[in-house]
């Protein structure tokens, strides 16, 4: 009997301890929390300030042919971009710039773009501003393509100034 008796008191002497250990635990939570809400001691004029700006976003939808793209305004004029984040710069085809009101018989072609399909002359310019649904990027360095280019693009000049930009399967996300 003696045999199973130690047994028993030893369990029975570990679960005290740690009934014990686990009252000193809780105790030493439960005291704390006073302690802390003591020492914080915050007022209303002691938190930082938050901006109250509005994040805006816009989604840029992936369409069937698997390009992202973006139907924009430029300085107020529609231009529908491919969204390409290898283009450095807003590139304008031709047609575009022209619909802008761009008279591309006479653009001093003072850079050299480097293309899939080779080195292409450009002219360099500054738009006054691109808003796709709201969010707005001013005084966006952008390039007119001299040849070559099918369809505008809508490049890093421009996502670079974005507050951020987010790539999900279906879309881009992007937040002013």
């Amino acid at each position: 009997m003696r045999k199973a008796l130690f047994p028993a008191l030893a369990l029975f002497g570990a679960a005290a301890l740690g009934l014990v250990a686990l009252r000193d635990t809780m105790g030493t939570r439960v005291d704390a929390k006073p302690a802390l809400a003591e020492e914080a001691d915050v007022t209303a004029d002691s938190l930082p300030v938050i901006s109250s700006h509005q994040i805006r976003t816009a989604s840029l939808r992936k369409e069937g042919d698997g390009h992202y793209w973006a139907s924009a305004r430029v300085n107020d004029t529609p231009v529908k971009f491919l969204v390409d984040t290898g283009a450095s710069l807003v590139a304008l085809s031709k047609r575009d710039a022209r619909r802008l009101g761009i008279d591309t018989d006479n653009l001093q072609r003072n850079a050299e773009v480097r293309t899939a399909a080779g080195r292409v002359k450009a002219a360099t310019m500054v738009l006054d501003q691109i808003t796709i649904d709201g969010v707005t990027v001013k005084n966006v360095s952008a390039v007119v393509m001299e040849e070559g280019l099918e369809h505008s693009l809508l490049g890093m000049s421009f996502l670079n100034r974005l507050e951020g930009w987010d790539v999900t399967t279906n879309a881009i996300v992007i937040h002013e």
